[in-house]
């Protein structure tokens, strides 16, 4: 794998666009293009990278793991995130502290690199099917930026709970996509709260249940 590859995936399993990278690395957004691309090598901006990303920088820069450095493709396989009700994920930004010990009954396990203030919801209703079913759960990070294309968990300022959606940008315009194509498309014509974008979607099936 080459540094491009190890960067690009490093960035991919944080959760982060080049856009969020270079806001937290402090790098610009086209030298992270140009990293990802295999355009420049520089250890400089590399370690500056693996900081920012959590990684181990010895292998970002030359793929070679070191005894304390982390493994990037196993380092969140043991997370657990609080799972919430929709009253409290339209709430979570306000909240502090948000994860204490026995604070919340049920964890979720999660397997991909999240922010220590990743939650889990579990999805009501039909209107984002067939990719997120009812029942289903979804792991969503307050830390990722939302951007066209993203599922996002979002509360109106004047609704007691957050919703789940597909975020579409148009211009100026903005809109809330339900993937059933039973639900219309809905225009954001208020003031929002981004409460967190969509990382992982989980989905367990109880084969214990009684047949009619």
């Amino acid at each position: 794998m080459s540094i491009a590859s190890r960067i690009k995936n490093a960035r991919m399993q944080a959760g982060m666009s080049q856009r969020a990278l270079a806001k937290r690395s402090g790098l610009s957004q086209q030298l992270i293009s140009k990293l990802e691309n295999g355009l420049v090598e520089s250890t400089t901006e590399v370690f500056k990278l693996a900081e920012t990303l959590h990684v181990d920088a010895v292998w970002l820069a030359t793929g070679k793991e070191t005894s304390a450095g982390p493994d990037t493709q196993n380092a969140a396989a043991t997370a657990f995130v609080p799972l919430v009700s929709w009253v409290a994920a339209g709430l979570w930004r306000e909240m502090e502290n948000h994860l204490q010990p026995g604070s919340h009954e049920e964890l979720v396990p999660v397997s991909c690199r999240v922010s220590r203030n990743a939650f889990a919801l579990r999805v009501q209703g039909d209107s984002m099917e067939p990719v997120f079913p009812n029942g289903s759960y979804i792991i969503v990070d307050p830390a990722l930026e939302a951007h066209h294309g993203s599922y996002v968990v979002m509360r109106m300022d004047d609704a007691e709970q957050a919703t789940f959606k597909q975020l579409v940008i148009d211009g100026s315009e903005r809109y809330l996509k339900p993937l059933n194509p039973r639900y219309p498309l809905m225009p954001i014509r208020q003031s929002v709260t981004v409460c967190g974008v969509v990382r992982q979607m989980l989905m367990n099936f109880d084969y214990n249940q009684p047949q009619n």
